[in-house]
């Protein structure tokens, strides 16, 4: 075992000061102990702290805040319920807060011999509980505001029946715990949670947003608001429009590649007919139809350039563009936000209920973004992150960059096959990784390629393609190449 504690028992004292004698065991506090010599104290501490707090404090139940959190606070305390009186217990990395309180219950769950974890309806009432910090330390309850974001988050994952089942059982809890001013406290925040139209009651910006039926994903906004603030440093190549006579043919690439993207693969010569000569497969015609569509928004007069004026008018451009992207997939939905969770492995998007609410918020965010290919590049990922229809998020995505682009006098960028891989692999690292240095650099990359395209002719076009490797599917791009590219 990792952990010895001192014991009155001869046998065991012997043993232990023999052990500490040949080094084979150090001190890491008052009567404790560990054989391993390796790793931090505070290291040590942290990961067998239910041992320490079953030897010391059985019985005890992790309360207040820890019962949410579930770790040792930002400040380094853990708070537990134990016997009659309060005290405070300091160990390497972090500090035992034990307070005087009612014992394990019948809802509170056993986490191990002699030690229990707060039921939630317990760990909401402890938290709605007044308390103040003591000298140098931090209030044992969560704020208001973490409250309502925790609910916030149980009502996102389990939906609002849930919050309703809870408040059912703190409320029948509460004159056990002497605590029916928090019982009171909790239904007016739920309620306005799970009824709205009570904003009054709330204090944060994730409950007031639920409670205007506006409820969003404060994790994706936290991300959103990652990407904004990088984007913002970054200082891109102006790449000027093309000319008038190279938009067709440029256009023609821009629908090409973005819909090999997404699996819709023709030869380019097969592309061509579909698009200039609309010669139409028989055996896919709905695949077809996904290139003309994208290149029909691409070479549009207005549509091309048009970006939305505010949140609403981002709604609005949403719905419109998907409609004319997928108008001949009726079974996706097209112009219709969705209604079902869609996931690509196990990686879910933005649920349907929170989606609106968050593409508002994520507007907010990227329209003061000065630079046309910041504000594309953001507004590309949002549409890509959030997902909000059915199908075809990945090509309305790159159209709202390219809008940008457009409206800003730029030229529009194009994400050929052999760069497929490293674009999905970016985007990955962004999402899962919280980084967006490679996404970054992608558009440094992809700001070259487009510019460098000849479109004078289609022979020009094709040969340039082909001797740079562009059409050819490259397999790497997976995140572990992106993190390498840091």
């Amino acid at each position: 075992m990792p952990l010895l504690f001192g014991s009155s028992d001869t046998a065991q004292a012997t043993q232990l000061a023999r052990l500490i004698e040949r080094k084979a065991a150090r001190k890491l506090a008052s009567r404790i102990y560990t054989t391993d010599l390796i790793n931090a104290p505070e290291d040590i501490i942290r990961e067998e702290l239910p041992a320490v707090v079953r030897h010391f404090y059985p019985g005890a139940v992790i309360g207040y805040r820890t019962a949410i959190e579930a770790k040792p606070s930002p400040g380094g305390f853990y708070h537990l319920t134990h016997g009659g009186k309060d005290r405070t217990h300091e160990l390497p990395g972090v500090t035992l807060r034990i307070w005087q309180g009612a014992p394990a219950g019948a809802g509170d769950t056993q986490v191990g011999a002699d030690f229990f974890m707060a039921s939630r309806p317990r760990a909401l009432l402890e938290n709605l509980m007044e308390s103040r910090a003591r000298s140098g330390g931090e209030r044992k309850t969560l704020d208001r505001e973490a409250v309502e974001a925790w609910l916030d988050r149980l009502c996102r994952i389990h939906g609002p029946d849930e919050l309703r089942r809870l408040l059912a059982a703190a409320e029948e809890l509460a004159p056990a715990l002497g605590l029916a001013k928090e019982a009171a406290r909790a239904r007016a925040i739920i309620t306005a949670l799970t009824e709205g139209g009570q904003e009054t009651a709330l204090v944060s910006a994730v409950g007031r947003a639920r409670a205007r039926r506006e409820p969003y994903d404060p994790d994706r906004l936290a991300l959103f608001e990652q990407l904004a603030t990088r984007l913002a440093t970054e200082s891109f190549v102006a790449v000027s429009e093309r000319p008038e006579a190279e938009r067709r043919l440029h256009a023609f690439w821009e629908a090409y590649f973005s819909n090999y993207i997404e699996g819709t693969i023709f030869t380019i010569q097969e592309a061509r007919e579909i698009v200039f000569d609309r010669k139409l497969p028989e055996a896919r015609p709905k695949d077809a139809h996904d290139i003309l569509s994208t290149f029909h928004l691409a070479t549009d007069g207005h549509n091309r350039r048009e970006t939305p004026r505010d949140a609403a008018d981002f709604l609005r451009l949403l719905e419109v563009r998907h409609a004319r992207l997928m108008h001949d997939r009726l079974d996706v939905g097209p112009g219709r936000f969705k209604e079902t969770a869609n996931r690509v492995g196990t990686r879910e998007f933005v649920a349907p209920e929170l989606v609106r609410g968050t593409l508002r918020k994520a507007f907010e965010l990227g329209r003061h973004l000065a630079q046309p290919v910041a504000r594309g590049a953001f507004m590309m990922f949002v549409v890509a992150e959030v997902h909000p229809f059915n199908d075809g998020n990945g090509r309305l995505a790159r159209l709202f960059l390219n809008a940008e682009l457009t409206a800003g006098g730029n030229g529009r960028l194009i994400v050929p096959t052999s760069l497929r891989g490293d674009y999905l692999s970016c985007l990955e690292a962004l999402t899962v990784g919280v980084n967006p240095v490679p996404f970054v650099g992608l558009m440094a990359r992809l700001i070259g390629f487009s510019a460098e395209l000849p479109c004078g002719s289609w022979e020009q076009s094709v040969a340039a393609l082909e001797k740079s490797g562009a059409l050819k599917d490259a397999p790497g791009g997976s995140w572990g190449l992106a993190k390498v590219m840091l």
